[in-house]
C-alpha cells in the first residue's frame, strides 16, 4: 500500500513488524512511513542498507526507515486527539541528508528542510494492525505549521471545531492547499510570487 492514503502493515503483539530496530519506534510513526514510502523494496533484518533509527531525544525525536537504495523515511509524532488517533509528519530525505542527521552534522530541527512527500498522517492503532488516514500533504517544506517540527512539543488536539491547532480545521488561515489564498495559486515559487 505504499503511497495509499488508508492502510498499514498488520504487526504482530510485541509490536515489532520485522526484525531489528523497529522496536525503537513507536507504531504510529513507523506505520505513517511505512504506508508513505516509494520502494516496494524491505531489506531483512542485518541486511546492508535497512535503516531502523531513533535519533534524538524529548522534543528532538525522529525516526528514520530506509526508503530504497538512495532516500529513507522520516518522521515524528506532532499529536494525538481525543479520539485515540495519533498524528504523525513523515517526510521522504536523501540517504546523505539521514548520513547528516545521524552525524548531528544536521540539527533535528532542519530535519525536513530538504525533504520532498511530506504529509501529515493520522494513524489510529488496534491491537495488531492500524488504519493510516492522510491528513495534509504539504508541496514545500515551508508550508509545514512550525508547531508540527521539531522541537515543538507534542500536541493534544480537541474536538473543538474553533481549535486553531485542529489539524482537519477547513477554515484555517494557513492551510497551505487553500484555493481562495491568492499566495498559494497553485504555481511554483519564485522570487517576488508566484509565476
Amino acid at each position: 500500500m505504499a503511497n495509499g492514503e488508508v492502510g498499514g502493515p498488520v504487526v504482530g503483539p510485541d509490536g515489532d513488524s520485522d526484525g531489528e530496530g523497529e522496536l525503537d519506534i513507536p507504531p504510529a510513526p513507523l506505520w505513517a512511513m511505512r504506508v508513505r514510502m516509494h520502494s516496494h523494496r524491505h531489506p531483512d533484518p542485518g541486511e546492508e542498507g535497512r535503516i531502523r533509527r531513533r535519533l534524538g531525544a524529548g522534543d528532538d525525536t525522529l525516526y528514520v526507515i530506509d526508503d530504497g537504495l538512495d532516500h529513507c523515511m522520516v518522521g515524528r509524532r506532532v499529536g494525538r486527539a481525543s479520539d485515540g488517533c495519533t498524528y504523525c509528519l513523515v517526510a521522504r530525505i536523501s540517504l546523505d541528508r539521514y548520513t547528516d542527521l545521524e552525524a548531528g552534522d544536521v540539527a533535528p530541527a532542519d530535519a525536513f528542510a530538504e525533504s520532498r512527500d511530506i504529509s501529515l498522517c493520522g494513524v489510529f492503532e488496534e491491537e495488531q494492525a492500524a488504519n493510516v488516514v492522510l491528513v495534509q500533504h504539504y508541496t514545500r517544506p515551508r508550508d509545514v505549521p512550525t508547531d508540527y517540527l521539531p522541537p515543538s512539543p507534542f500536541l493534544e488536539f480537541s474536538d473543538d471545531p474553533d481549535d486553531p491547532d485542529d489539524p482537519d480545521d477547513p477554515d484555517d488561515p494557513d492551510d497551505p492547499d487553500d484555493p481562495d489564498d491568492p499566495d498559494d495559486a497553485g504555481g511554483p515559487d519564485v522570487a517576488g510570487g508566484q509565476v
